[in-house]
């Protein structure tokens, strides 16, 4: 387990919940009770994350996994969409994911969809904003609501959670609750989050290197301040692994790893056409001066929010004044 230098955010999050297990405890304790209840968490797996819609673009889901549920053992999606910054579009990406699985099933001739539980796991420095409803994103009376395309999200945001509740909920499972509270505190300073630093330190699992690693690089420390923190937490015995994540930072931000670097470039490349092809066919000639300001921008997160903003601006000049923010 390593942490994407360029993505940690989304990094920390698929390393801890690429496993199943992980996945699971962490559902039974923040799904809806009445769900928990209902949903067979042995039929519970893993989903590909990436479909290709009507036109052949692909699109990519943060985590999915598929169950069965109920006495009719009906099978549902659990879509994940992870969040680590206020975003507007979030509720607009949930529903385009919806309508890329939708889409699939129907060209495979499936007689009935299948249901979509949205999960967004968010863990902003400020609260997310979000509504639990699609329906009360329109500014419409009660009784008018009942005519309007509506689903309901589950959302968990941290800003929300104390750090208690986290530990008394996910007791069972002490590397997803030590990771859901680095998360969770990883914009505070450090000497704030220091107990959960402790926590890292006591966890017997050789997985709390990578929790190490993105506590490195989100905070940016040198190796001796890092050090000097576990020194302090007396948790010499982490010095042989932190060596590692020092080693390994050493090879990351030399770039030593064409490896690496051809990863990076082939997705930066990938993001690039799709937003290519998107500004050409809503902009026509105007797109293709909008996407040479897009090249000017390497960061992958960055990229992404441009491409999930094609789904929800339509003027050109305001398309180009959101680029100009993301410089």
């Amino acid at each position: 387990m390593q942490i994407d230098i360029k993505q940690p955010h989304d990094s920390i999050f698929k390393n801890v919940f690429d496993d199943i297990k992980n996945t699971k405890d962490f559902l039974k304790a923040y799904l809806p009770t009445e769900l928990v209840e209902q949903i067979d968490f042995d039929t519970m797996k893993h989903t590909p994350t990436e479909k290709r819609d009507i036109k052949a673009n692909k699109t990519h889901f943060d985590l999915s996994v598929d169950c069965l549920v109920g006495d009719k053992k009906s099978r549902v999606y659990i879509l994940f969409e992870h969040k680590s910054y206020k975003e507007k579009q979030t509720i607009i990406q949930i529903l385009r994911y919806c309508l890329v699985l939708w889409e699939n099933e129907l060209r495979n001739s499936k007689k009935n969809l299948t249901p979509v539980i949205p999960f967004v796991f968010y863990h902003g420095d400020t609260p997310s904003g979000l509504h639990d409803n699609f329906s009360d994103y329109f500014n419409v009376e009660e009784w008018f609501k009942k005519y309007l395309l509506d689903f309901k999200m589950v959302i968990f945001d941290t800003t929300k959670i104390k750090d208690n509740e986290i530990r008394e909920k996910m007791n069972n499972n002490a590397f997803v609750m030590t990771s859901i509270l680095l998360m969770k505190n990883i914009f505070e300073d450090v000497d704030s989050f220091k107990p959960v630093i402790k926590s890292i330190i006591e966890l017997n699992d050789e997985r709390k290197i990578m929790l190490f690693e993105y506590i490195a690089i989100k905070k940016d420390l040198t190796e001796d301040e890092f050090n000097d923190i576990i020194i302090d937490l007396k948790g010499d015995k982490e010095m042989p692994s932190l060596a590692e994540i020092w080693m390994e930072r050493g090879e990351k931000r030399g770039e030593k790893r064409g490896e690496k670097i051809g990863e990076i470039r082939g997705r930066l490349n990938e993001i690039y056409n799709g937003i290519k092809r998107g500004l050409i066919f809503k902009f026509e000639q105007l797109g293709e001066s909008l996407f040479l300001m897009t090249q000017k921008i390497e960061d992958i997160e960055k990229l992404q929010k441009i491409q999930d903003a094609l789904l929800v601006i339509n003027d050109a000049d305001e398309f180009k004044r959101f680029i100009q923010k993301q410089q």
